[in-house]
């Protein structure tokens, strides 16, 4: 078990988890309200697979088996309610003091890399290529002045701690994984266009100028978000700079694809938004604009 990986959840919900109660003038009932959003918050929760347990157990309670978004409880079972929220508030507590009492959270310079399930020693080769040609290449730029140094390894799926040398490296990994995440999205979409075309009997001719259509588009994307990390970022947009960093979006995009991760190990608020939301990667657009009037200079 690698709690890390839980660290942007955990540190995002614990603020606003708050289950909002009042009892009534004989204090023989107690009102949960606001259950809409705090239900959607315990839903978010359960990406954090130790609180499974202590989840399942709230989820047993009335204010679960009850869809409206006000619910009045008889004090006795109200009691069962608040306890439960104790138990999950005091092991959330627990967790985010274990990861940040974890000599590597806490890096300016640190990515958490957790890779894709693999059987054998050939696909791990290829992953350690792939990450070499995704992370390693982009962050020697000059403008960035970043290096690879793999720090440490933790058990479960394959999990790599690694070093980049610079804020600026990981900022422009961020920028990259973020860019990957849109051009998965767009491409599932995509396909899911052309799937779509594909039940319509069109003719072979306007299903293959909507799939060159799709593929330009595509390109176009890849194109703009690449120009936009050179530009924002690096500060030049030579044509193998460009095709570098579509190279890393395109390889990252696939590792995601996969179920991979990488993630910062800082705790700047800022650097931890800039990656994307592994776990709501549906919602993404791009953040072109912000990187073209960001301050390229942080």
């Amino acid at each position: 078990m690698n709690l890390v990986e839980y660290s942007d959840t955990l540190f995002k919900i614990q603020p606003i988890l708050k289950l909002k109660s009042e009892y009534t003038s004989d204090y023989k009932q107690k009102i949960f309200s606001d259950l809409n959003i705090f239900r959607k918050i315990i839903e978010d929760l359960k990406v954090v697979q130790p609180l499974e347990p202590v989840l399942e157990k709230l989820k047993q309670t009335l204010i679960f088996k009850s869809t409206g978004d006000a619910i009045s409880v008889p004090t006795t079972q109200a009691s069962e309610i608040d306890n439960r929220m104790i138990d999950i508030e005091s092991k959330i507590e627990l967790l985010i003091q274990m990861i940040q009492t974890s000599k590597l959270f806490g890096r300016e310079d640190l990515l958490y890399v957790r890779l894709p399930e693999f059987k054998s020693f050939d696909e791990l080769a290829k992953y350690s290529k792939d990450l070499q040609k995704a992370i390693e290449i982009p962050i020697t730029d000059t403008a960035i002045n970043g290096e690879v140094n793999i720090v440490g390894a933790d058990q479960g799926s394959v999990i790599l701690y690694v070093a980049l040398g610079t804020v600026a490296a990981v900022k422009l990994i961020a920028g990259i994984c973020w860019s990957a995440a849109v051009i998965k999205k767009k491409n599932a979409e995509a396909n899911m266009f052309v799937e779509h075309a594909k039940t319509l009997e069109l003719k072979n001719d306007a299903l293959e100028s909507i799939i060159d259509a799709q593929k330009k588009q595509l390109k176009n994307i890849a194109d703009s978000e690449a120009n936009a990390l050179a530009n924002g970022l690096l500060n030049h947009n030579d044509p193998e700079t460009i095709s570098r960093l579509k190279l890393s979006m395109d390889i990252i995009a696939n590792l995601i694809d996969r179920g991979g991760k990488i993630l910062p190990m800082t705790k700047d608020e800022d650097i931890q938004k800039s990656f994307p939301n592994y776990n709501a990667l549906d919602l993404i657009e791009s953040s072109i604009r912000q990187i073209q009037t960001g301050d390229r200079n942080n």
